[in-house]
Order: C-alpha cells, then sequence, then structure tokens
C-alpha cells in the first residue's frame, strides 16, 4: 500500500511538471472527408406513413473544412471543425418517395454544413507515427435541397421540405498522426431526430466517414 501511495504521488508531482517543459502548442489545418449517411425515417404521430419506417442511405457524401487543434499536454488535445458538405440521396426518398415523380428526378443533392468541438487522447505521445482516439459534440446545419428534374432543369428548395434546419450530433474518431498529416475514421449520430413542420415525419442520421487533415499552420504559446 505504502509503494502505490508513493507511486500515486510521484505521478501526481510529475504529471504538472510534464506539461509545463512541453509548451501548449497549435495548429490549424484543412480537411476533407468522403463517406455515406444511412437515414433512418418514421412517421410521427400527425404523420402521413402509417406507423411504416424507412431506411435508406446517401449514395456518396462528400465535405471539406478547418480544424483547429490545441494541446493541453503531451497526451490530451482540443479541438475544433467547421465544414461543408453535399450528400446525393435517391430524389425525394428523403422527403415523401413518389414513383411517378422521381422518373422525371434525375439526382437530389443536400447542402450542409457543420461545427462541432472535443477533445483527442494521444495514447503514445512520443512515437513519430501518433494513434489517436477523439470525441466531439456539434450542429449539423440543414442548408438547402437542388433537385435536378428531365425537363425543368435545377430546382433548389431552401425550405429543405420543412425539416429542422439544425441537429445537435455526435461523432467519435480513430486515427493516426505523423508529422502535418493526419487520418482517421469517423463515425457520426444525430442526437435527436429532425421533425417536419405540421408534425407529419421524423427524421434521424448516422454517417461513416474517411478523413484526411493537413496541417497549414503551427506554433507554439
Amino acid at each position: 500500500m505504502r509503494i502505490a501511495i508513493l507511486f500515486l504521488g510521484s505521478i501526481l508531482t510529475y504529471f504538472p511538471a510534464l506539461a509545463q517543459t512541453h509548451a501548449p502548442s497549435w495548429e490549424f489545418g484543412i480537411r476533407a472527408e468522403y463517406g455515406r449517411d444511412y437515414y433512418h425515417k418514421e412517421a410521427a404521430p400527425m404523420g402521413s406513413y402509417e406507423g411504416s419506417n424507412i431506411d435508406f442511405s446517401s449514395s456518396r457524401s462528400w465535405g471539406a473544412g478547418f480544424y483547429f487543434e490545441r494541446s493541453l499536454n503531451p497526451r490530451w488535445s482540443v479541438m475544433g471543425q467547421v465544414g461543408y458538405a453535399q450528400k446525393k440521396v435517391h430524389p425525394q426518398l428523403f422527403h415523401e418517395y413518389n414513383q411517378t415523380a422521381s422518373q422525371h428526378l434525375l439526382r437530389e443533392v443536400h447542402h450542409r454544413s457543420a461545427v462541432d468541438a472535443g477533445f483527442r487522447l494521444y495514447p503514445n505521445p512520443q512515437s513519430k507515427i501518433r494513434l489517436f482516439v477523439d470525441g466531439k459534440l456539434g450542429a449539423n446545419v440543414f442548408m438547402s435541397v437542388v433537385q435536378h428534374e428531365r425537363t425543368l432543369g435545377r430546382i433548389v428548395r431552401g425550405n429543405v421540405f420543412g425539416f429542422q434546419r439544425v441537429a445537435p450530433v455526435a461523432s467519435a474518431s480513430l486515427g493516426i498522426k505523423w508529422s502535418r498529416l493526419t487520418v482517421s475514421a469517423e463515425y457520426r449520430d444525430d442526437l435527436t431526430v429532425s421533425k417536419r413542420v405540421g408534425g407529419m415525419s421524423e427524421i434521424s442520421g448516422r454517417g461513416v466517414f474517411g478523413k484526411v487533415g493537413f496541417a497549414l499552420f503551427r506554433g507554439g504559446m
């Protein structure tokens, strides 16, 4: 027991010194992602789907943005991201599927933006290739829907079919970092459902993405 107490005391004494000997550093960079979103749609109490559930996914989702990371100590850092994404889905599945109308729609693209922040842990901070896991909380913003119709051409729907524009989201990532390059896999999940005006239907989403980041600026404070 005495050995354990001494060992714990040495850790508590050494940790602040370790944090001081490694000056906090920061970096600012760009990132890109590619993956797929999975949606779950169901009727709300006042809905028109008679209790049926519809599960579908985007055919592709890609995005780009910026990130900021600041080290708290060799193992922990705090980070934030902001970005824009395009999500291509089968026409009208997100809204109200109609077989006849969908035959005239060539494609449908959703435009979204997002912001999140969280903490990152490096289990092997002294290695040249550092492993990391992180967790973040943020918001997903539904900006607009662009449909391409066979005869009418490009149709922009700014009301996003009447669904709520902002949804809270949580994410977790696993990846590696080497010098300025970061490669990771990320899982995201909406924390709430997005309700449609009029109480007709609700949609929730989740997604899996591969991400690549590159630090443009680095410094110490």
